[in-house]
């Protein structure tokens, strides 16, 4: 009876969209105080040095990466990849899938019609108990967005001005 127990509880335990349990990022992630979208936009905007790098990779996949920093020396990267074989695009994802260190959050994207169109992929890294980064991937039909940021706090703040306000 204990083996049919424990079973059932490791069956649940990996069927949870977040890893570790015990993160503080987790805590913040579901109860961050909603900000307005002026507001996300307003904090976003503090950013104003871009530099923006871009171009064809492996069987013309494009790429872009852009750095922004505010001047208080604060900073995020935000990238995309767009891959035109679908084989590449399963196996750099079913890569992302499989690397588990670090991730606190996994959820499916939806579209205005409610069909799932993608997923979305918080990790954390953390280093001496410390957050040191926070990297958001929201992989959809062969394109991957990547916001790292320092900081949850940060890190969905530019997602909800780059992505949920517009």
């Amino acid at each position: 009876m204990k083996v049919f127990l424990i079973i059932i509880v490791l069956l649940l335990s990996s069927l949870t969209p977040v890893y570790p349990l015990t993160s503080p990022a987790w805590s913040k992630l579901n109860n961050q105080a909603v900000q307005t979208c002026q507001e996300a936009l307003a904090e976003v905007a503090m950013f104003k040095d871009v530099f923006t790098t871009w171009g064809p990779a492996k069987g013309g996949d494009f790429w872009s990466s852009s750095k922004y920093t505010a001047p208080t020396g604060e900073t995020f990267w935000e990238g995309t990849n767009t891959y035109k074989s679908e084989s590449r695009f399963k196996k750099i994802v079913r890569q992302i899938n499989e690397d588990q260190e670090g991730v606190i959050a996994r959820k499916p994207i939806f579209d205005d019609n409610g069909h799932e169109i993608g997923q979305r992929i918080v990790k954390e890294t953390r280093v001496d108990g410390k957050t040191t980064n926070v990297l958001i991937r929201r992989i959809t039909t062969r394109s991957i967005l990547g916001i790292s940021a320092p900081s949850l706090e940060l890190a969905l703040t530019v997602e909800q001005a780059r992505i949920s306000c517009r």
